[in-house]
């Protein structure tokens, strides 16, 4: 086979190179050999041009016909198996360059999202492990076609940029498991939001109003490019969702998905995410408000996200967000 051609260029070393030497050694020939640990003279050969693995039961022959140890043998397999597999990988992470082109890499370079993003030997691995996903392969059929879909009723290949949109998603995922919080019965976790209301509402109220104060001294914050973004009211709305079973996160969109708010249950919690760098806090609110309706009115299969198609059904789910959101924007005194 080439790759165990190119394995043994490359420096792998097989149980049957080890096996060759240790015949010539005990100048003993392949078919004596064979004969004596019970295989025939086929499957040796095999075995000593890389074409057969060692199993548990080859080992324990090859160690009383050769008198080295079967743990060695296995672990002759194993690692020349890694190394195999691990050239392989390479070679198809290779073919895989193009893939990475179609994430918003320019944007992406500054962030401190994807661990070792500008890898210049592999480029593609980082983006992978980002995702939690084994290939490109993998994750078109979750992101872009159907586990998504089957799972929340979505996919993103209806958005605007699915790559970009799928960034900020996974995003959301990572920031959501560093947040250790219990599950809650949904029926209780719906009850208290809505017993919370009126905090949220006077939380809105004195953030915009807080907001429009540094904005007359000129004093609103300017979040250095690439950095996660998270002032006082944002910390804020965070700990009283925090108290009510609600995991609030922040994240910097895109340009080519600038997705402002998504609404979901992740591992069975409530999840709120929002862009982190809205210009107009009523706006951000508003999106505050407009997530949370999805949460307090609607089911815990769907995902809600902008530039998403959810069909004439979930329009109308949508349009009960935009009204509720709209009812807590009003009592808080905000513009819509």
């Amino acid at each position: 086979m080439a790759e165990e051609k190119e394995l043994l260029l490359w420096g792998a070393t097989s149980p049957g190179e080890i096996l060759e030497e240790k015949l010539q050694e005990m100048n003993v020939d392949v078919n004596d050999f064979a004969a004596r640990i019970g295989y025939t003279p086929k499957t040796v050969n095999e075995l000593l041009k890389a074409k057969c693995r060692v199993t548990v039961e080859m080992a324990y022959s090859l160690e009383f016909g050769t008198g080295i140890p079967q743990y060695c043998w296995l672990n002759l397999q194993k690692q020349y198996d890694e190394d195999l597999w691990r050239e392989k990988i390479k070679k198809s992470l290779k073919k895989s360059v193009v893939w990475r082109k179609f994430f918003p890499i320019g944007e992406l370079n500054p962030r401190t999202w994807v661990k070792d993003f500008n890898n210049k030997e592999d480029g593609v691995s980082p983006i992978l492990k980002f995702f939690g996903v084994a290939s490109p392969k993998a994750w078109e059929n979750y992101y872009y076609k159907n586990r998504l879909k089957v799972a929340f009723r979505i996919s993103l290949a209806e958005t605007e940029d699915p790559y970009a949109a799928s960034v900020w998603m996974r995003r959301g995922e990572i920031l959501a498991d560093e947040i250790k919080m219990e599950k809650q019965n949904d029926k209780k976790v719906r009850s208290a939001i809505k017993k919370a209301m009126p905090q949220f509402v006077e939380l809105a109220k004195n953030d915009v109003a807080a907001w429009e104060d540094l904005r007359r001294k000129k004093a609103l914050p300017k979040p250095k490019v690439g950095e996660d973004f998270i002032d006082d009211g944002m910390h804020k709305l965070q700990e009283l969702g925090a108290k009510l079973g609600i995991k609030v996160l922040y994240a910097q969109n895109f340009k080519s998905a600038p997705i402002h708010g998504m609404a979901r249950w992740y591992k069975d919690i409530p999840v709120i995410q929002l862009h982190d760098r809205f210009k107009d806090r009523n706006a951000f609110w508003f999106t505050f408000f407009h997530e949370l309706g999805h949460i307090v009115l609607h089911g815990k299969k769907d995902i809600f996200i902008k530039n998403v198609y959810y069909g004439n059904k979930n329009q109308q789910k949508d349009d009960e967000a935009n009204a509720f959101a709209q009812k807590y924007m009003t009592q808080a005194g905000l513009e819509v």
